[in-house]
C-alpha cells in the first residue's frame, strides 16, 4: 500500500512538470468566398505570430493553439463559427476580418464574454464604445480624410464617383460617408454607386454607369478582388482616369489579380510598406518564405493583433481577465510598432498614401 502511494505520488509530480493544457485562441475570418484574401491573409498573420510565441516557449511553458474558423461573409454562418470557437474555450479570438461580421458576432461575445480583437474593423460606429472588441486600426474617418484632402490637393480632382459594395455595409458605407464629408467640404462633389459583390455581377454594366457620370476619378471601395476587376473593366474604357480605393483593397492579390490594370492606382494603409523595422523585416521574411508572397495589410494587422492577444495573456496577474491585461499592461509588440488600447480598446494608426508602382506598393506620403 505503501509502495503504491509512493508511486502515485512520484507520478503526479512528474506529470508537473510536463507540459500543460494548450493555450487556445480563436480566429474568425472569411476563409471561402469573395473575401477569403482578406481572411487568409489575416489566418496566415496571426499563424506566424503563434509560432514565434510557440518557439520562445509559449505561454507560462503551456503551447499556444490556434483554432480557426471561417465566417464566409455570412451572417449565419458567422454565427456559427463565433459559437463553436466558444464552445471550444478559447482563451480569446483575433477577428472578425469586416465589420460586417463584427456586428453579427460582437453581441455572443459579449454574452460568453469572450474578447475580440479585429485586425481589420474599422467602421466608426465601433470606436468609442466600452465593449469586449478591441480594435487595432484607427477609424475610416482618418483614413478617408487623408483621403478626401489629398486627391483634392494632389490629384486636382473634383467630382469623384465611388462605387461601393453593400455585401460590407457597414464598413463601405461608413468610410464613403467620413469620405464624402471631407471631400464635400472642401468643394469637391461624390455621386455613389452600390453594388453587392457576387460572382454573377456584371461589372462592365456598373462601371458604364459610373463613367456615364463623368467623374475626374473613380473611388473603389472594395475587396481587393473586386477592385482588380473593376479595374480591369475600367481600363478596357479608359486608361486614363484615376483610380483610387480604400485599405480594403490594398490586400495581398491585388497586384496578382489586377496586373497592368492597377498600376498607378492610389490606395491608403496604417502600415509602411518600405518600414525597415526590425519585427517589420522579421515578418516579411517569415510570411513569404511560408506563403510564397508578402504580407499585405491583413497579415500585419492579424500578427499585431495575435501578439497583442498572447502578450495580454502572459502579463495577467492573478484573477485579472484578459481585457482589464489588454487596457492595463501595454502596449504590446507589433511588427512596425507598438500596440496600445485606450480605456475603450481603440488604437490609433498614421495613414498613409500608397501607390501600385511596378507591381508593388510604394508608400508616397
Amino acid at each position: 500500500m505503501l509502495r503504491t502511494a509512493v508511486l502515485l505520488l512520484l507520478l503526479g509530480l512528474v506529470g508537473g512538470c510536463g507540459p500543460g493544457e494548450p493555450v487556445r485562441v480563436g480566429f474568425l475570418g472569411g476563409l471561402s468566398g469573395r473575401v477569403a484574401d482578406l481572411g487568409e491573409a489575416g489566418r496566415n498573420g496571426a499563424q506566424i505570430a503563434v509560432e514565434e510565441v510557440n518557439r520562445a516557449g509559449g505561454i507560462d511553458g503551456r503551447r499556444v493553439e490556434l483554432v480557426v474558423r471561417d465566417d464566409a461573409q455570412d451572417p449565419e454562418k458567422a454565427i456559427s463559427a463565433i459559437k463553436e470557437l466558444i464552445g471550444a474555450r478559447v482563451e480569446a479570438i483575433v477577428g472578425p476580418m469586416t465589420s460586417a461580421m463584427a456586428e453579427v458576432v460582437l453581441p455572443i461575445a459579449e454574452k460568453a464574454n469572450v474578447v475580440l480583437v479585429s485586425p481589420t474593423v474599422t467602421a466608426r460606429h465601433f470606436f468609442g464604445r466600452d465593449d469586449n472588441l478591441f480594435l487595432i486600426m484607427s477609424s475610416t474617418g482618418e483614413e478617408a480624410a487623408l483621403s478626401a484632402e489629398y486627391h483634392f490637393t494632389q490629384s486636382g480632382v473634383r467630382r469623384v464617383v465611388a462605387i461601393y459594395d453593400t455585401r460590407n455595409r457597414a464598413y463601405a458605407e461608413s468610410w464613403l460617408r467620413d469620405f464624402t464629408a471631407e471631400f464635400q467640404e472642401r468643394g469637391g462633389e461624390v455621386v455613389p454607386v452600390a453594388f453587392e459583390s457576387a460572382a454573377n455581377v456584371d461589372m462592365a454594366v456598373v462601371v458604364a454607369g459610373a463613367l456615364a457620370r463623368q467623374p475626374d476619378a473613380l473611388l473603389l471601395i472594395t475587396s481587393a478582388l473586386d477592385a482588380a476587376r473593376f479595374a480591369q473593366r475600367v481600363r478596357d474604357v479608359d486608361p486614363r482616369i484615376l483610380l483610387f480605393a480604400s485599405q480594403w483593397a490594398s490586400g495581398e492579390r491585388l497586384i496578382e489579380l489586377g496586373g497592368n490594370a492597377v498600376e498607378g492606382m492610389v490606395l491608403h494603409s496604417y502600415f509602411d510598406q518600405d518600414s525597415k523595422a526590425a519585427g517589420m523585416l522579421r515578418l516579411r521574411h517569415a510570411y513569404a518564405e511560408r506563403f510564397l508572397r508578402e504580407p499585405g495589410f491583413a497579415g500585419v494587422a492579424a500578427y499585431d493583433a495575435m501578439h497583442a492577444v498572447l502578450a495580454g495573456l502572459a502579463r495577467r496577474q492573478g484573477k485579472q481577465s484578459l481585457r482589464e491585461a489588454l487596457l492595463t499592461r501595454g502596449p504590446f509588440r507589433g511588427a512596425e510598432g507598438d500596440v496600445a488600447f485606450d480605456r475603450n480598446g481603440d488604437s490609433r494608426r498614421i495613414s498613409r498614401v500608397t501607390v501600385v508602382r511596378d507591381g508593388r506598393f510604394v508608400t508616397v506620403r
